[in-house]
């Protein structure tokens, strides 16, 4: 958390008669070579005849593995630089970022499954001959604070791996990489077992290299990178130097609280634009003039704030380089960090995300009409005016087009009233489907100058009285449609999003229709089997029930199971292995769904309710983070697709011992889509909690943490929206069926689980109809 300079007295310190030892960040320097202290920068000129002691070859090793944390925000450049003066030149830009330095650069989040693989070996030593001769010279230069008088020169380096998140996986990936940096350190042979490098090979999903050796930069493998270490060896490139303060400089450092804080202020405010920097693909050439308008307005926010922040982050270096030379005091600095300017820039990033928000959901929206074959029309590049009745606003819209409906609107209508837009975009569509040729036409009244205050359809048969449209200035006029140009019968294919200016529209089934629920999970936590098992507790309330019928197998399933006093182990198919394209049961860590996919439950309701159940493909596949993002992409882009869902069912394993960072990424991409209000719509179910007694374990209190870091303490998790179940008990009636034997104290086990599960099943079929209710009470 930033904590203001201002609430502490910050004073720097002279250390103009003390040698420094600095990381090398600029590999240029030599014995001899004047350094620029105050901006840790290796300058041209040097001692003239600067004489050399014979290079030592003493071999230095040090290494270490450091695992990430699941705290924010996070300084990347903490875990491997314990100098906070260097990390300092390093954010400000004031240093070449080279070597450790470019960690600055890393474009992934971390967490507690990343892993940094550090390793240094020094050896060779350079030192100058005579220290007396060069402080008899004259310095001219005024920027050499030091001389650099002692270099380590080797090969030094950081790796950063994202593991698997799967505790057994990373327990036996750390005892390998442990094993390797053994080796490194006490110079061994590296005789991994390929079961070892096939569980590095499966378990590290992206593997990153910062080094000051070229060679190692591109390797992606940390076990190539070891065997290079052990084929190279040495290094010429610099790793350390010490530096001998000139006599006639003063040097001073910031305190280690005023340099942390200006440290985390300047980061933040780079990831805020690198975020910013995502938006703007779009030219604008498809756009409405008025969208065009906000799109140059929003690119134009976002240019002066990059002047802004340049100018303040130069502002700061300038101030930390004077500070250094003891040329001013900390106070200016202080200044700076806590003043009203600084609490002004958050404002304006904040408030220019927000707009860029609103302008993608528009372009969402609009989309969304393209797909359905409807035309967007901006009312306000229409000249319509007060004059305007509904007949010459017809004109100016479509003109002599006699075949058509035009659906007028705007963003608030349809934020307050959204049943009725969906409502009206179904029936609309499903006119067009049965009339070829007519054209649908939304005008959006959002930036126009007359106010609808109700939505309206109009075509050629409706007419509507001159009074019906008017300006903004005569709040109170109502506007009306005709019935009978909508068909009463919708179809099941309501908008996801409809908003710009507001927040979207929150979407949903009519009454009597389908309830659908989003499952969302890690790889392996079992999504598919938990549908299955659902399909199974719904059907029949009892495992003997179950015994005596065929088991609902909605997609293949394959497993291992032990029996017997030997844990002799079965492998375990049942459904068509072959005839399932979505679902790839032969890679291990690999997400088995490989698209999202639909499955539809009758509730046996008399008022005719579905429960449709969407599985995903997993987070944390093996095959990296790309795969992540295309699968995100691909789950977003699928809710687009049938118009959005009304729950969103999250799966864990109780008693983890730590959640992915993915999850919260998962959060917070999909509650940017969904309504407000879906946040009381979010479920937590529970797999294989038979052996934490039906109950969440260990990893409720994570939840509860992960929901407040993302800042969504909003979202309930009690045990109302909590429900635990065993998937076991499907394993066990699917076992049955490919004639494995078990003894009696086992199916009596499975048969208290088949029993729980039922139960929890149907109270989690109640608390979506109920809250589904509810929410269409509300809405109405």
């Amino acid at each position: 958390m930033f904590t203001s300079p201002m609430e502490t007295e910050a004073i720097s310190y002279d250390v103009s008669s003390i040698d420094l030892k600095r990381t090398a960040i600029d590999f240029s320097g030599q014995i001899g070579s004047f350094y620029d202290a105050c901006q840790d920068r290796v300058l041209e000129q040097s001692i003239e005849n600067c004489r050399e002691l014979p290079v030592q070859t003493d071999v230095t090793v040090q290494g270490e593995i450091k695992c990430g944390y699941d705290e924010q925000p996070q300084n990347i450049l903490r875990f491997v630089f314990q100098d906070d003066h260097t990390r300092l030149s390093i954010v400000l830009g004031l240093t070449s970022r080279t070597g450790r330095a470019s960690l600055i650069t890393y474009p992934h989040q971390y967490d507690e499954c990343t892993r940094f693989f550090c390793y240094s070996c020094a050896n060779h030593v350079h030192k100058i001959a005579e220290m007396a001769e060069y402080n008899a010279q004259p310095i001219s230069f005024s920027a050499a604070t030091h001389v650099i008088t002692h270099i380590e020169s080797g090969i030094d380096l950081v790796a950063v791996m994202q593991l698997r998140s799967n505790k057994d996986a990373e327990t036996a990936t750390d005892r390998i990489l442990n094993e390797l940096l053994e080796c490194l350190l006490h110079d061994g042979n590296i005789s991994l077992s390929s079961e070892d490098e096939e569980i590095l090979a499966k378990n590290i999903v992206q593997t990153t290299v910062y080094t000051n050796v070229d060679e190692l930069k591109n390797l992606t493998s940390i076990l190539d990178v070891s065997h290079h270490i052990l084929r190279s060896k040495t290094s010429i490139r610099p790793i350390t130097y010490t530096l001998r303060p000139i006599t006639c400089s003063k040097f001073t450092l910031l305190p280690r609280e005023l340099s942390e804080n200006i440290e985390d202020y300047v980061l933040q405010r780079v990831t805020d634009m690198r975020q910013l920097e995502k938006f703007g693909t779009n030219d604008g050439s498809n756009l409405s003039e008025h969208l065009k308008a906000q799109l140059t307005n929003i690119k134009a926010q976002r240019s002066d704030l990059k002047n802004i922040l340049r100018n303040e982050f130069k502002q700061i270096s300038n101030l930390v380089i004077a500070i250094r030379r003891g040329q001013t005091d900390c106070s200016r600095l202080q200044e700076i960090l806590g003043s009203d300017a600084r609490k002004t820039a958050e404002v304006s990033i904040n408030h220019l995300k927000q707009n860029i928000m609103q302008f993608e959901q528009k372009e969402n929206f609009i989309q969304y009409l393209k797909q359905k074959n409807i035309e967007y029309l901006d009312a306000s590049a229409y000249k319509i005016n007060e004059h305007d009745g509904e007949i010459a606003i017809v004109k100016k819209l479509v003109g002599d087009k006699q075949n058509y409906r035009i659906f007028c609107s705007s963003d608030l209508l349809n934020h307050n009233n959204s049943n009725e837009f969906q409502k009206l975009i179904s029936g609309l569509i499903e006119e067009a489907n049965t009339k070829p040729g007519l054209c649908l036409i939304y005008a959006d009244f959002s930036y126009c100058s007359f106010r609808v205050s109700t939505m309206a359809v109009l075509s050629p048969s409706t007419r509507m009285n001159e009074d019906k449209i008017e300006h903004a200035s005569s709040p109170s006029i109502e506007t009306v449609f005709a019935p009978s140009d909508i068909p009463e019968k919708s179809i099941e294919d309501p908008v996801a999003e409809a908003v710009s200016n507001t927040p979207p529209v929150a979407p949903s089934a009519p009454t009597g229709e389908t309830i659908r629920i989003l499952l969302l999970g890690e790889t392996g936590v079992g999504k598919s089997t938990f549908i299955n098992a659902f399909a199974n507790y719904h059907k029949y309330s009892t495992l003997a029930l179950a015994e005596s019928s065929q088991p609902v197998v909605l997609m293949p399933v394959s497993f291992m199971i032990t029996t017997g006093n030997d844990f002799t182990e079965h492998v375990i198919q049942f459904g068509d292995m072959n005839d399932s394209h979505n679902e790839d049961l032969h890679r291990p860590g690999q997400s088995v769904t490989q698209h999202c996919k639909s499955y539809t439950f009758d509730l046996n309701h008399s008022d005719g309710k579905k429960l449709c159940i969407i599985d995903t493909p997993g987070f944390c596949d093996t095959r990296g983070m790309e795969q992540d993002d295309h699968n995100m992409q691909h789950i977003l882009d699928y809710i687009k697709d049938i118009n959005g869902v009304d729950f969103t069912c999250i799966l864990f394993k109780p008693n983890d011992a730590r959640l992915s960072i993915f999850y919260r990424s998962c959060f917070t991409q999909l509650l940017s889509i969904l309504h407000t209000t879906s946040v009381n719509n979010i479920i937590f179910c529970f797999t294989n909690s038979r052996s934490t007694l039906y109950s969440p374990g260990d990893t409720a209190p994570l939840i509860k943490k992960m929901l407040t870091q993302v800042s969504l303490a909003n979202i309930p998790f009690k045990k109302d929206n909590a429900f635990c179940f065993d998937s076991e008990s499907f394993r066990y009636l699917v076992a049955l069926q490919n004639r494995i034997s078990f003894d009696h104290l086992d199916k009596q086990e499975y048969e208290n689980s088949w029993i729980h599960s039922v139960s929890q099943t149907n109270r989690l079929i109640r608390y979506i109809c109920d809250n589904f209710d509810a929410s269409r009470r509300r809405d109405q």
